[in-house]
């Protein structure tokens, strides 16, 4: 059950029926396989947006669970995808087509108002009602947004939090250790956002 000291827009929210996931796109590839485009857009060390594979597992939150940037969703055989943002396809083109659940919000890098600070916490929470259901029916979990650090991170972490019982503080670290332990890129700051960790720890 959800911990007593968050607020309340951080509890888990009502069950709300999922649509349909969507058949895959054609061309899907696994882990490892990359298009130029999607594996440097264009620099030596790829950024945040366009690492390859670009998901990182969070083996301690659920060993179904995994976070990532905008081409994740496209390199991996997930079965339930939640984007913040649209995904990519291994052409770099926007493929809604890969999503199952669309829960987009906006990254403020820290400098939220109180209204986004709002919008991102509901959100959060709701991310993370998704991914508890997802774990508990055995599906394979892909949640990502355009770096897959902080939107990303906050709705894995959330879960851990609000699901597992565990403190926001040791969250935010594995996902961290994992991020740089699956991925190198230009950039790297997993849970940088300020405002995401200030939610997480109410």
């Amino acid at each position: 059950p959800p911990s007593p000291h968050l607020p309340v827009a951080m509890k888990a929210p009502p069950k709300r029926t999922s649509r349909a996931a969507p058949q895959r796109a054609p061309g899907r590839a696994k882990a490892g396989a990359a298009s130029a485009k999607g594996a440097t857009c264009g620099k030596a060390l790829a950024d945040g947006r366009c690492d390859l594979p670009g998901h990182a597992r969070l083996p301690r939150f659920s060993p179904l669970l995994h976070v990532g940037n905008q081409y994740a969703a496209a390199h991996g055989d997930f079965d339930v995808v939640i984007s913040t943002v649209c995904p990519r396809a291994l052409d770099g083109e926007p493929c809604p087509a890969l999503t199952t659940h669309a829960l987009h919000f906006e990254d403020g890098h820290g400098k939220e108002a109180e209204a986004e600070a709002a919008i991102a916490s509901k959100s959060i929470a709701h991310g993370a009602a998704r991914v508890a259901k997802a774990v508990r029916a055995g599906q394979r979990t892909l949640v990502h947004c355009k770096w897959g650090q902080n939107r990303s991170g906050a709705i894995c972490c959330a879960y851990a939090v609000l699901y597992l019982g565990w403190s926001a503080s040791r969250a935010i670290a594995h996902l961290r250790a994992q991020n740089r332990k699956h991925r190198a890129y230009a950039g790297q700051s997993p849970m940088s956002n300020s405002c995401f960790n200030r939610i997480l720890k109410m």
